[in-house]
Formats: C-alpha cells, sequence, structure tokens
C-alpha cells in the first residue's frame, strides 16, 4: 500500500467502518495522518450516507441489534456498518467508572435508586448519571469513550423535591450536516444542553391525579458555559403532571425536548427559546393512561410519533405529529393474543416469585427510526417486534419487568462519531 496515492487510500479506508478505520492508525504514521484528516471524515460520512440511504429503500435491509449492557439497559441499534451485537463492538459504560460495572445492575438488589442510569440520548451523545436519584452526571460518547463529568446542579427543593424527583432531558446539536443538493459535508459548532425539570409538589391525591401549571422553574446546563442556570419558563396553556415513575422517557428531536405529562406533552427549545414553552395534547382518539402506562414516543424517518398498546381492545395505535402540532393516525393494528404464562423467565424474577408479576399488558417499548411499519413491544419478560402492516409479531429476547426496571433505547447513530464540545 506503501505505493498508492493519498487520495485513493482515502477512497479505500472510508469504505470501511469507522472502528475499523480508527485501529488502523497505529499501522503507520502515514495512515495516522490520512485517517485524522477532514478530507478522510468527509468521504467516511458521504459513503456510509449512501449506504444507509439504500438500507431505508430496502425492506430486508432495516436490520436492528441488540446490545445489552446489562441486565437493566437494552440499546437496540440500526447502523448498517456496525453491529454493535459483536463480541469486538459490544459496548460497555465501565470506562465512566466502577459506579457503571454491569455487575451493579443486579436484578435482586431492591434500593432501585443506587443503579446507573442512562438519561438521554442524542446525536451520538449520551448523559448518563451514577444512580437514578443522584445529580452527577457524565455526558460521554460510547464508541470513542470519551467523557466529561458536569459541575454539580443546584440541590433539590423541599417538599416532595428533596427526594430529587425530576425529568432530565439532553439535547447535542449534530456535529455535521449534509447538503441535500450539493451532498457535501459541513461541520457544526455543536453544543448540548441538559435540562432538570422538577416536578410539581403537592398533596398525595393532586400528585396522583395531575398537578397544572403554567409556570415554572427548570435547571439547564450550557456546554458554552459550562455552568448551570435557573430558567423561570412559562406554560400559557398550562401542563398537568402526574407521577414521575410513570412518565416516559424524554425525547430529542431536531434540537428541542419533548416532556411527558398527564395529558399532553410539553415542548422545549432550550438552545432559542429557554424561557418558553408550548403544549401538545395527547392525540383525541387516545386513552392517556394507555399512553403513560403501555406507551412510547420517539422519531421514526424524521418525523415525532407516539405509539401505545390499547388494553381495552388488544391492539396497537401509532400517530405522527403534524407541522401544525396535530396528530395523523397511521396505525392499528391487532396482534395475536401473547399469553402472560408464556412471557415469565424465572431466572429474571426479581423475589424469586412469580407472584412478583403485575401484568400490565402489552407495551410499546420502542420505534424503529427507519421502519415505519415496526415496533418493538415487551410482555412482562418477553420482547418482541411487531410488523404493523402485516399483523405478525415474533419473540425476539428477553428483559426484565417493571417500571423504570429495563431501559430500552433506539440508537439512531451518526455515520461518524460526535466528538464532545470542550466546556470552560
Amino acid at each position: 500500500m506503501e505505493n498508492l496515492s493519498d487520495d485513493l487510500l482515502i477512497e479505500i479506508w472510508s469504505r470501511v467502518s469507522y472502528k475499523t478505520a480508527v485501529s488502523c492508525k497505529s499501522i503507520s504514521k502515514r495512515f495516522l495522518a490520512l485517517i485524522s484528516q477532514l478530507q478522510f471524515i468527509e468521504r467516511s460520512i458521504l459513503h456510509h450516507h449512501t449506504l444507509l440511504q439504500q438500507m431505508k429503500e430496502q425492506e430486508n435491509q432495516k436490520k436492528w441489534h441488540f446490545n445489552f449492557i446489562s441486565k437493566r439497559k437494552l440499546l437496540i441499534s440500526f447502523s448498517p456498518n456496525l453491529n454493535l451485537s459483536t463480541p469486538e463492538n459490544q459496548i460497555s459504560l465501565c470506562f465512566l467508572g466502577r459506579k457503571f460495572d454491569p455487575k451493579l445492575d443486579n436484578i435482586t438488589r431492591k434500593k432501585h435508586v443506587l443503579y446507573s442510569r442512562i438519561v438521554g440520548f442524542s446525536n451520538g451523545l449520551f448523559l448518563c448519571k451514577k444512580t437514578t436519584r443522584g445529580r452527577v452526571y457524565h455526558v460521554c460518547n460510547i464508541l470513542t469513550k470519551d467523557w466529561i463529568k458536569l459541575p454539580l446542579p443546584p440541590p433539590p427543593g423541599t417538599g416532595h423535591n428533596k427526594r430529587d424527583r425530576v425529568l432530565e432531558g439532553f439535547v447535542c446539536e449534530p456535529y455535521y450536516s449534509i447538503g441535500e443538493s450539493t451532498k457535501k459535508v459541513s461541520f457544526n459548532h455543536h453544543r448540548f444542553r441538559v435540562v432538570r425539570f422538577p416536578c410539581f409538589e403537592g398533596t398525595i391525591s393532586e400528585i396522583l391525579w395531575g398537578i397544572t401549571k403554567s409556570e415554572f422553574e427548570m435547571v439547564v446546563f450550557s456546554s458554552e458555559t459550562g455552568q448551570w442556570s435557573k430558567k423561570n419558563v412559562s406554560c400559557p396553556n398550562g401542563l398537568s403532571f402526574t407521577r414521575p415513575a410513570i412518565l416516559p422517557y424524554v425525547v430529542a428531536h431536531e434540537n428541542i425536548l419533548y416532556f411527558m405529562g398527564k395529558t399532553s406533552i410539553l415542548v422545549y427549545d432550550p438552545f432559542n427559546n429557554d424561557e418558553k414553552c408550548e403544549i401538545i395534547n395527547f392525540p383525541s382518539d387516545a386513552s392517556a393512561n394507555d399512553i403513560l402506562f403501555n406507551g412510547h414516543v420517539g422519531v421514526c424517518r424524521g418525523k415525532f410519533r407516539m405509539a401505545c398498546f390499547c388494553t381495552l381492545r388488544c391492539f396497537v395505535k401509532v400517530w405522527e405529529l403534524e407541522q401544525d402540532y396535530s396528530w395523523s393516525l397511521l396505525h392499528v393494528t391487532c396482534f395475536p393474543p401473547i399469553p402472560v404464562r408464556d412471557c415469565i423467565v424465572d431466572e429474571l424474577l426479581m423475589t424469586g416469585g412469580r407472584n412478583e408479576i403485575v401484568d400490565m399488558g402489552t407495551q410499546v417499548r420502542a420505534i424503529h427510526p427507519y421502519d415505519g411499519d415496526v415496533v418493538f413491544l415487551q410482555r412482562a419478560h418477553r420482547i418482541f417486534v411487531g410488523n404493523l402492516k402485516t399483523n405478525e409479531i415474533e419473540g425476539v429476547g428477553y428483559g426484565i419487568h417493571g417500571f423504570q426496571s429495563l431501559q430500552m433505547i433506539s440508537l439512531d447513530l451518526p455515520l461518524w462519531p460526535t466528538p464532545i464540545p470542550s466546556i470552560p
């Protein structure tokens, strides 16, 4: 290869996966210099962008891979050139410290607040913390194993929030963008935000039935300043909150955060309008309880979607959010019945008895980011993949059961690892 030109070598190496290319840096000083060039990164992004577009168009190429970081954390990856389930690509958070050792996620431990947790994922970066109710945050890239530790946020308030009951959101701007017409790669001075949203205080009855407020406080971390700041946020239509334990995962989409309330979604832009938020009501033909207990929100084909399993009629509904914040119903699919007795694995029981299983029915746990007809479901311990077009359902794995037990996160990874923005 010493006789090949630099341009030809860049063309060759740009066709392999990121991890393979980076591992070749150690071959020689010349390879190190070539693979470190922006020209190589641009060529690699464009090549794999073309592969990804082809994969999206071919039904049999919309593959997915499970990656169990631990018994409490499951990542679903959809990268066409990086199978994270293979031994050589296996993902771990151990590089963040001993608190992230998967052995500490033992399912028999009763103090669930001591488990480490993935708080958010956005454009290739993760926000993690050492314990469920802790305030020690790490921003990391699981592919490069780069990470930073954030300064501690202000302590929680009084009353119920002494136990730090907050919703947490994480959003990072894209590292690069690809021109639709020019097909050229441009690199961005990307930033990130971490948002802590203290849950509303009230009596036990108010918390159970929901508390509505039109003004509240958020605590926001900015990567530009390296500091936390308090924001007094107004919400003209009011937001109703319920118990944080049952609220679904906070979604970051196009630099906006979507927080789930009791009957609506709070839309918050921490980059451009951090003192005001908007409200999107749940679809009128949806049950709020079905969404909170058996639903999921995510992004598919660049659009925000909501899916839930309707317990009374035993079907899955999927809606897509339009630009005017109205909902368009895409699917109403009945799957074959799934007996709960066939979905329990004794090894995954926390107390050793089947009586611990509270049958909440089937839950939608994840949405395929490219295939609009595919959802991931869970009943008790068993995980399924359901095809909304063919009404077919297939068991594909097992995970622990219960609220906030198994984190199932869809990874729409960028085509080149996102570097962590430097913090003052």
